[in-house]
């Protein structure tokens, strides 16, 4: 939570947005409440997930998008990738992917590269005024305390990463596990 910034509005009663959505939905004679229900709620939930997180990167002049590619090349061997592997982990179009390195080489935290392998192939390498833009960002967002999760306990959160990753067929992250393990 950042201080001085209000969070998430609290909707109680009536007037929760998902709860007027879910009775129109059901007024309608529409099948599939629940379906409707978590599909609204989590469409809610990551527009007010997303606006805290920009608002936590904006001081440090990140947005949400720019700081994720920082963040992917510093978990990156050699802290390198092809656009197109960027593309593909950002899960955006191809032109989405080169704005994006544009506007950080632009500011000096990338740098284009051809692969020594494959001279058809752009890499994109992160510079160390970028590994400190994405220092900065990472703590910006830590502060933050990662917006509306910040007022959640730790069991919700375990819980909620569990949920999600079952959505995407994954197995639930091990938080607090030995990385190198």
């Amino acid at each position: 939570m950042l201080p001085g910034v209000p969070t998430a509005p609290t909707h109680t009663g009536g007037d929760d947005p998902v709860e007027k959505a879910r009775r129109q939905w059901v007024a309608a004679g529409h099948r599939d409440e629940s379906g409707f229900v978590v599909v609204t709620s989590m469409l809610r939930s990551y527009a007010l997930l997303m606006r805290e997180m920009e608002r936590a990167l904006k001081p440090v002049d990140l947005t949400l998008s720019r700081y994720e590619v920082l963040l992917l090349l510093s978990f990156a061997k050699g802290n390198r990738l092809p656009i197109m592997r960027l593309r593909d982990l950002l899960l955006i179009h191809g032109s989405s992917a080169t704005y994006l390195v544009d506007k950080l080489v632009d500011a000096g935290w990338l740098e284009r590269q051809h692969d020594p392998a494959d001279r058809r192939v752009s890499l994109v390498h992160l510079t160390t005024a970028g590994r400190r833009q994405m220092q900065k960002g990472t703590k910006a967002l830590l502060d933050a305390g990662f917006g509306p999760v910040s007022g959640m306990d730790e069991r919700d959160r375990r819980d909620l990463a569990a949920l999600l990753a079952a959505m995407r067929g994954a197995e639930a992250p091990r938080i607090g596990d030995d990385p190198a393990a």
